[in-house]
């Protein structure tokens, strides 16, 4: 006993001993070695972030994200389509010291779509959110989708065009424009009911999204409508309003 209390040992009630290595505790009962136990589950919620030169955004947006999921396991997918810039030397630094961070580089491939639906395909959480890397999404409605989704919800979308959302301080004119007709022409074209189908911040249970994933096209930009219009049968959608951020860094690729 006098030996283990040298190696910062003691002797709880009961008889049994508490031995601390590497901060974890054991317990010696006997022959046996109990192992504190370790919560060993994965993520609930993806959250996959498609990135093209993003490098002054990442950081910012990881801070925003593990802020806004406090109590909730999660991971943070960046799918990088082989930016010029620092964004997945940035990426893998945050990941080297949060493991809920990881990063794919994409080589030879290019498109939103693509990066949105490889970022998904490579998750294993009961759901998947998609979130650009501009800031211009409220991260704060990320729980709130979750929820919905445990709820029953398929889909939660982050509507522009719901009570609660804005656009008009995120768009450009140009970005505005077409947003708005290329909404306007799948509602009365695809026969889309949801009010902003051409939204890129939603939530989706991941094995809708794997049932779906085979009808998707890796190509545009618009991976929302696809699931839409790619669901073998209708999905339970709930939308949730949020003001549309103006961009603080970098440039929109959209308006290029």
């Amino acid at each position: 006993t006098r030996a283990f209390r040298r190696q910062g040992c003691r002797r709880p009630l009961g008889g049994k001993l508490m031995v601390g290595l590497a901060g974890r505790a054991l317990v010696l009962t006997g022959t046996s070695v109990l192992r504190e136990p370790e919560d060993r589950r994965g993520p609930e919620l993806s959250v996959v972030v498609p990135t093209l030169n993003e490098a002054q955004n990442i950081k910012p947006l990881y801070d925003a994200i593990a802020a806004a999921l406090t109590g909730v396991r999660w991971e943070m997918i960046i799918v990088d389509d082989d930016s010029r810039d620092e964004t997945v030397a940035i990426a893998r630094q945050i990941g080297e010291i949060d493991g809920r961070v990881r990063c794919l580089r994409r080589i030879g491939r290019r498109g939103l779509s693509g990066a949105v639906v490889e970022g998904i395909l490579s998750s294993s959480a009961f759901a998947v959110a998609v979130i650009d890397a501009d800031m211009q999404h409220d991260e704060r409605l990320l729980p709130r989708m979750l929820e919905e989704l445990r709820g029953g919800a398929d889909l939660a979308i982050g509507s522009r065009h719901v009570t609660g959302g804005e656009a008009s301080t995120g768009f450009s004119r140009l970005r505005g424009w077409v947003s708005d007709g290329a909404a306007g022409s799948a509602q009365r074209i695809l026969g889309v009911t949801v009010s902003d189908p051409m939204s890129g911040f939603f939530a989706i249970r991941r094995d809708k999204a794997d049932l779906i994933a085979p009808r998707l096209s890796t190509q545009g930009f618009k991976v929302l409508l696809d699931l839409l219009v790619s669901a073998p049968e209708p999905m339970q959608v709930k939308e949730i309003g949020y003001r549309f951020r103006p961009r603080m860094r970098g440039e929109s690729k959209l308006d290029s």
